[in-house]
């Protein structure tokens, strides 16, 4: 019966595989990053957004468009990592992805970091807000229809009693624990049981990255895990309830019609302190994202829209606020 589960399983996420991506599709991404640094550029940016635009753009020997293009494609390829693995000795090794094939180069593990659950409080680590947990996710149908096929337990048959490898724990894990506490043995071992380290932690890890080695590459990354988290289904940490069609809406409908509305963004940015920490700061996009759980339950095209309309600026707004931090702090104006 559990060999069947299984080959099943197996073949649902290899038929998945084309769009399952667990975050804000790449290309969304990178157009949340290009359009906030274009606003920082813009009549509407503060003298301090302007000094931070200026630092970019002269990093990349004054290209706008280069700078633009570096930050949004680090941003991008975050969702490209293979650098965390799950499997077990009895099933032949630990894999960065489900299967081989088409669906082994499009969805990688790395995205159970990409998550902050903002339906509960602190996690078995300690941080206020944990990553994914398949034990606290926000089940398939939770606000209404959700999907056919619930990928949340796709993955959880898939996975069952598998674990993350002690090379990531030490590695990837130990990196975005930023403080608070993991135990391998109690933790990490069956996959139905794993807290991961939410992505307010991933980010402040690369933002640390950044202030050590200053560089497109560092700070990109640190944004693609803010950006995450103004997902809702991010926030809600769960992979099924329309995820996958929600993301690749907004990436079909973004330049179409305009969510990266400059005078949204201007009303949004005061709300995000380049003095607050990137953890606060992701903890508060993600509280916005809270506050829409429409896409979790809406097909229809007035409710995405109206959602998009009011988190695509938190997003733009939010980033605006983590590139002025950064520069910020290598001027010795930190903050938090």
């Amino acid at each position: 019966m559990i060999r069947n589960l299984l080959v099943g399983a197996v073949g649902s996420l290899m038929a998945l595989g084309a769009s399952q991506t667990m975050a804000w599709s790449q290309p969304t991404h990178k157009w949340i990053v290009m359009d906030a640094l274009a606003y920082m550029g813009s009549d509407r940016a503060t003298p301090e957004e302007k000094r931070a635009y200026d630092f970019y753009v002269e990093a990349a020997n004054g290209q706008a468009e280069v700078a633009a293009d570096a930050l949004g494609q680090a941003c991008y390829d975050v969702d490209n990592f293979r650098d965390v693995h799950i499997g077990s000795w009895w099933a032949g090794g630990h894999w960065s992805a489900p299967v081989f094939g088409l669906a082994h180069s499009l969805v990688g593990y790395n995205a159970y970091h990409h998550f902050i659950n903002m339906t509960r409080g602190e996690d078995v680590h300690g941080n206020a807000h944990g990553g994914y947990s398949y034990q606290n996710r926000t089940p398939n149908g939770s606000f209404g229809k959700g999907d056919v096929v619930d990928i949340d337990k796709l993955a959880a048959i898939y996975l069952w009693n598998q674990e993350l490898s002690k090379r990531d724990f030490n590695t990837t894990e130990a990196h975005y624990r930023q403080g608070s506490y993991s135990d391998w043995n109690a933790h990490y071992r069956d996959f139905q049981n794993i807290s991961w380290q939410p992505s307010a932690n991933a980010g402040e890890y690369w933002l640390s990255e950044f202030y050590k080695q200053p560089s497109f590459q560092a700070i990109g990354y640190a944004l693609h895990f803010l950006t995450d988290s103004a997902q809702p289904h991010h926030a809600y940490s769960t992979s099924a309830n329309n995820h996958v069609g929600w993301e690749n809406w907004v990436e079909d409908h973004y330049k179409r019609d305009q969510f990266a509305d400059f005078t949204a963004v201007r009303a949004a940015v005061g709300k995000y302190n380049p003095r607050d920490s990137l953890n606060g700061l992701i903890t508060q996009v993600a509280g916005v994202a809270y506050t829409h759980p429409e896409p979790l339950f809406a097909k229809d095209y007035e409710t995405r829209k109206a959602a998009a309309q009011a988190l695509i600026p938190e997003a733009i707004a939010a980033t605006v606020a983590v590139l002025t931090k950064a520069v910020n702090c290598l001027n010795d104006e930190c903050g938090l």
